[in-house]
């Protein structure tokens, strides 16, 4: 691997060690504020343009959101051999669709 390689590796680590932390702030913040929604049965959410205050749709959304804070945490402190691994995927993927 030449040196632009290891660079461009050293980029996307950070860039994904940013959108981590980016997943993670905002998505925690939409967690708080979901979860207080579950917590109260007169609580109103939209799903489909239909205002319900069931506990199925609200608990499907703190769920949806708790996977994004998940995938930000594991992209924030994800090992470097693991973000590597996601480059060298990415790389492959990326060799197979450009080459015509």
């Amino acid at each position: 691997m030449d040196t632009s390689q290891l660079k461009k590796m050293n980029r996307f680590r950070k860039g994904l060690r940013f959108i981590g932390a980016m997943l993670t702030l905002v998505g925690g913040f939409l967690l708080f504020n979901f979860s207080l929604l579950l917590l109260d049965p007169n609580s109103t959410i939209t799903v489909n343009g239909v205002v319900t205050s069931d506990f199925n749709p609200k608990l499907k959304a703190v769920i949806f959101i708790s996977l994004i804070v998940f995938i930000g945490l594991v992209a924030l402190f994800g090992s470097n051999s693991f973000i590597n691994k996601i480059f060298v995927w990415r790389q492959s993927l990326l060799s197979i669709f450009t080459k015509g």
